[in-house]
């Protein structure tokens, strides 16, 4: 008896624990919301497009190009028990980890891509293992328009307004965003030797040119499919996520950037990586463009309400306690641009977007209020990059990093930065371009 009423004990100790490490915000946690990115992926890019970029060839990797790798699905499996631990923690799901949610109770969607359909079901893996919820997408479509309605069609993206909004944004050119990042610009270039010849050329370079010297330009994509960068901050930014990449999933130190890119030098040229997604994803018309359908479906699912046109939340949603959309590190930044909303993880730049982190959107209650008066709250949750690295189990002594975020226009200065529901409702219903919402159920 006595040994029972000790594991009992021990296990009220360590239910206590995880609620003083998960719980984020005050009152009752009603519905969780995860907006994730797909977990660690190979390049999406060649090592013969790379080539040019470096003095060395590049590593190599065992999976096709774009694709969740063996270790980010694994890693994508530790966050949701993660979640499966902290939403235990708080009721909103069973306590037992071998016990099966009740049906209906968690909601998974993920973008049609292979990694992030992977990631959601390494997700899944961890948030109900073994209790065969489905994982949902439109596959064999080619493209969502939930995640990416300028390519599915559903809106278009005017390159000159486009490309007028950029240019705004940074002086009219990209030098002084240059000169901001030079010290970033630098390591990288000490890092990966840059530059080829041939690419120099290409640029209208002197041989040996530095990354540094290579330009920057905005091209208009045909079709209205809107805009990209070319040149020297369009390949830092690859590189610098690449090497976070090679990191994370564990590649021997001496493959990291060719031995010269650990982690306090990918810290360094990270806020590469951030600066172009700031001006492709953040700016404001672009992520009204690209973001709208996605925050019109996540928005939804957590009031409860019909935001942007769409109806209300079809049932599987409504009656879901955990929902989860797995997109990538675009549809992330689409999101902070639309609700004006900054991150910043310890150990990562401003508005970083780690492999298979998230933001997660909480319906809260206070225990002294009524129903109708409950709070969205905002945060973003994401594993270091040694817990990537070393696969390191998320407990409630070692949890993720997660930082509360405040929506301008909107959260209150209180803990955790509250939104009441209808008013977070009415700032996503103004923010979001109701064209560029795809209602396919």
């Amino acid at each position: 008896m006595k040994g029972a009423f000790r594991r009992i004990a021990g296990a009220a100790v360590l239910f206590a624990a995880s609620t003083a490490a998960f719980a984020q915000a005050p009152g009752s946690l009603l519905r969780a919301v995860v907006v994730s990115r797909h977990g660690v992926r190979t390049p999406t890019m060649s090592n013969e497009v790379l080539a040019n970029w470096a003095r060395q060839p590049w590593p190599t990797w065992k999976e096709p190009l774009g694709s969740l790798t063996p270790k980010g699905r694994r890693l994508a499996t530790l966050m949701g028990s993660y979640y499966r631990s902290a939403f235990a923690a708080e009721n909103l799901l069973p306590e037992n980890a071998s016990g099966c949610p009740a049906p209906g109770s968690i909601y998974v969607y993920a973008d049609v891509a292979e990694r992030t359909e992977q990631t959601a079901q390494g997700l899944l893996d961890g948030l109900a293992p073994g209790c065969g919820i489905p994982m949902r997408s439109r596959a064999p479509a080619k493209v969502d328009g939930v995640f990416h309605p300028v390519a599915a069609g559903v809106c278009r993206i005017d390159p000159l307004e486009a490309q007028s909004a950029v240019l705004a944004r940074v002086g009219g050119d990209f030098s002084e965003l240059v000169a901001k990042h030079r010290a970033a610009f630098d390591r990288l270039q000490s890092i990966s030797g840059c530059c080829a010849p041939a690419l120099c050329a290409a640029y209208g370079r002197r041989a040996g040119c530095t990354l540094p010297e290579v330009p920057t330009a905005l091209v208009g994509l045909s079709n209205g499919q809107g805009i990209s960068l070319i040149g020297g901050l369009s390949f830092a930014s690859t590189a610098s996520e690449l090497f976070l990449l090679q990191y994370a999933n564990g590649k021997p130190l001496p493959e990291v950037g060719w031995g010269r890119a650990g982690p306090a030098e990918i810290r360094e040229v990270l806020p590469l990586h951030d600066a172009l997604f700031d001006l492709l994803f953040r700016t404001p018309y672009l992520a009204r463009r690209e973001g709208s359908s996605l925050l019109a479906r996540a928005a939804s699912a957590v009031t409860g309400t019909s935001i942007g046109g769409l109806p209300e939340p079809e049932p599987a949603v409504r009656d879901a306690r955990v929902v989860a959309y797995v997109g990538h590190d675009d549809n992330l930044a689409n999101l902070g641009g639309l609700l004006g909303a900054k991150w910043s993880l310890p150990g990562y730049p401003e508005n970083e977007t780690p492999p298979a982190g998230a933001l997660l959107l909480e319906r809260r209650r206070a225990a002294d209020r009524a129903g109708g008066g409950d709070d969205i709250f905002v945060s973003y949750v994401s594993q270091t990059l040694d817990q990537m690295r070393d696969a390191a189990p998320l407990t409630p002594a070692s949890p993720p990093i997660r930082t509360p975020i405040r929506i301008p226009g909107c959260s209150r200065d209180e803990p955790g930065y509250p939104c009441r529901v209808a008013d977070f409702a009415g700032l996503v219903a103004r923010a979001i371009d109701a064209d560029c919402v795809d209602r396919t159920p």
